[in-house]
């Protein structure tokens, strides 16, 4: 088995890709969303449908943005809490009071 950073490496860790569950919370929003959607679509105008189809594209890069940098902050945090738990192992083995 490789390790992790190769893994990472030929793209067989891809921590964006999530499984939907059927009748779960995020399924149930899916569905609303695209119901609203559908509904919406059919009460614009041709230049109102591709404005909204605009305005969906830039949404979606800000949210792919917004989970890029949430991403990159909680691994920075668990590496840092990771690295504090190794340095500070003599805390635990020889405590000293302050």
């Amino acid at each position: 088995m490789r390790n992790i950073i190769e893994e990472l490496y030929y793209g067989n860790i891809t921590p964006c890709d999530r499984d939907i569950i059927k009748g779960g919370i995020y399924s149930h929003l899916l569905h609303l969303v695209t119901r609203n959607e559908d509904d919406l679509m059919q009460t614009l105008t041709q230049e109102q449908q591709e404005i909204f189809e605009k305005f969906k594209d830039c949404a979606s890069e800000l949210n792919d943005a917004n989970e890029l940098t949430a991403f990159t902050i909680g691994f920075k945090i668990g590496m840092r809490l990771a690295l504090e738990a190794m340095i500070s192992t003599s805390d635990i083995t020889d405590p000293k009071m302050n």
